[in-house]
């Protein structure tokens, strides 16, 4: 947990982000964060000079709201080490654009943001281009964790994935999960071996891979256990798992062969972190695709 020294929480000031900050505090106890930044920004509207006069409750609120707002969430939810500094921006412009800036810095480890209904997007975006790992929170979601979920497809980035997934158990003294989920090749069909047979066979392999992996890391004593599915999709397969087995956090590696990857989710990861019902860490390395960032910005 020493790699998120700095953390940076993306707000909007609605009532169901107190888990978002809960969340945020969590990390930083665990992890004995030196920094956190909360954000909020706001886009101008348009709005006729006759409404405005006629309907002021429509105006955005001011800095002054805003930042009475931010203090009064960030005192009733943020609970962090005494030694954590906490900093408060509060301007015009977009969550996305100003994230991206700050994080491109190279200042932030991890970007904290919610993901309700309003702003699942923005979450994914944020995931998708953000030159560092982000935390994904739901509504609600409680902050104490007990069973941690890695998905694992055997590459370097889902090792690293696993790397920070054994320091948020063993932090927290939780369990810990590695799942691989395979799909049975189209042309079991005209096998003749039957395809139960088939999948017991890859499960086998699977099996060994993760015990094989989990012997190469440093457990630091958490209780691991593994589970291999087969499925045609992975990320219906990783829900599935999440609430067979009551998992309360997913970690998840970002993968690819260049820095550009690394930046880019991928959409077996963008589509586990748009539909798991409990927070989502995606794992980056620090600074990955930060020289391509600008050139994303805008797709």
């Amino acid at each position: 947990m020493q790699r998120f020294k700095n953390i940076l929480i993306n707000l909007s000031l609605r009532d169901e982000e107190a888990s978002v900050l809960q969340w945020s505090g969590a990390v930083a106890r665990l992890g004995e964060s030196e920094n956190i930044t909360a954000l909020h920004t706001w886009d101008p509207i348009d709005i006729p000079d006759e409404l405005r006069a006629r309907y002021p409750w429509l105006l955005e609120p001011g800095q002054e709201a805003s930042s009475k707002r931010m203090d009064s969430l960030l005192a009733e939810h943020l609970q962090v080490p005494s030694a954590t500094a906490v900093n408060r921006i509060i301007k015009q412009g977009s969550s996305l654009g100003e994230v991206l800036t700050i994080a491109e810095t190279g200042k932030v480890d991890l970007v904290v943001c919610g993901r309700s209904d309003d702003d699942v997007y923005l979450s994914e975006r944020l995931a998708r281009k953000a030159p560092c790992s982000v935390l994904s929170v739901p509504p609600s979601a409680p902050s104490k964790f007990h069973r941690v979920l890695v998905p694992i497809d055997f590459s370097s980035f889902s090792t690293q994935a696993l790397e920070i997934a054994i320091a948020f158990a063993f932090s927290a003294g939780a369990d810990l999960t590695l799942m691989h989920a395979f799909k049975v090749p189209r042309g079991e069909a005209k096998a003749v071996t039957t395809r139960p047979e088939i999948v017991t066979e890859f499960a086998e392999i699977h099996e060994a891979r993760l015990n094989k992996l989990i012997a190469s890391m440093d457990t630091r004593g958490v209780k691991i256990s593994t589970q291999v599915v087969a499925s045609s999709s992975t990320p219906a397969a990783v829900n599935d798992v999440v609430e067979a087995g009551n998992h309360d956090l997913v970690i998840i590696g970002c993968r690819g062969r260049h820095a550009i990857y690394a930046t880019l989710l991928g959409s077996t990861a963008e589509a586990i972190l748009h539909g798991c019902p409990v927070p989502v860490v995606a794992v980056k390395s620090k600074t990955a695709g930060r020289d391509i960032l600008a050139a994303l910005r805008n797709n």
